[in-house]
């Protein structure tokens, strides 16, 4: 006989009696005040030891749950532009600089920037070029860049809470008319420092000129292995415009 799994009974039953919910957003809670804690050097040594090879960044060969990296930023690319026309994106936590290859293999001028000390064994070949070392607090590019969107996939949870500011300030400073942002609030890994809803994020980023707009959605895929594109809500691309006010903003 097949012993029970306590934690999928545990699930059963707090969803039952309608405390799933409550339940999880407390665990959220207490999961982003702890990774909050963590110094710089801690939040250092989670990026290595094969950080970006463990989450197959720059994979061409698939996983139990997902398609290679490869093929997930052709869809991501291919199903933003669906959305949003452009000739020239910058990508945030590019990591190897899949995405930007992918972009540019459309025909899009892309960009991308990355944090990670072993940047230079990681980053593509093909891509070495147009991926700069930086972060989310510390952006290597500037407005006169004349981006059309700044994107980024899973990143913006990677940033604690006391350098949220700077993150919105570096944002804001690219003036870009687009953001398009994948921003995990549920997965409790160490690297996530800061799960919050999206409501929490939309106040972040009206303070810096950015709304979100609810009607823009990407497409669909008939892929479930597509991630970010399966149709799982919690697991989606936000789509922000800049105000037409945002110029007279600090």
């Amino acid at each position: 006989m097949k012993p029970p799994n306590i934690r999928a009974a545990a699930h059963s039953v707090l969803k039952a009696i309608h405390l799933l919910a409550p339940v999880q957003r407390a665990a959220r809670e207490l999961h982003t005040w702890r990774q909050n804690r963590l110094t710089d050097e801690q939040i250092k040594e989670i990026y290595r030891a094969q950080y970006h090879q463990g989450a197959n960044y720059g994979g061409i060969a698939p996983t139990a749950d997902w398609e290679s990296d490869e093929v997930l930023k052709a869809q991501h690319a291919k199903a933003i532009l669906a959305v949003l026309l452009a000739r020239k994106v910058l990508i945030g936590g590019c990591s190897s600089g899949m995405a930007v290859l992918a972009f540019r293999r459309l025909g899009i001028e892309a960009w991308g920037f990355e944090f990670s000390d072993d940047l230079e064994r990681i980053v593509l070949p093909e891509v070495k070029a147009f991926v700069r070392r930086g972060s989310m607090t510390d952006i290597p590019f500037s407005s006169a860049d004349s981006f059309e969107i700044l994107m980024s996939t899973d990143v913006l949870e990677h940033v604690q809470i006391r350098q949220m500011s700077r993150m919105m300030g570096e944002m804001r400073r690219l003036k870009v008319p687009w953001m398009v942002h994948m921003i995990n609030h549920i997965a409790r890994t160490p690297d996530h420092m800061t799960l919050k809803p999206l409501s929490w994020w939309e106040q972040r980023f009206l303070e810096i000129g950015y709304k979100l707009r609810m009607d823009l959605r990407t497409p669909v895929h008939s892929n479930r292995r597509i991630y970010g594109l399966c149709g799982d809500p919690d697991h989606v691309y936000t789509f922000w415009e800049r105000s037409l006010t945002a110029n007279a903003r600090k």
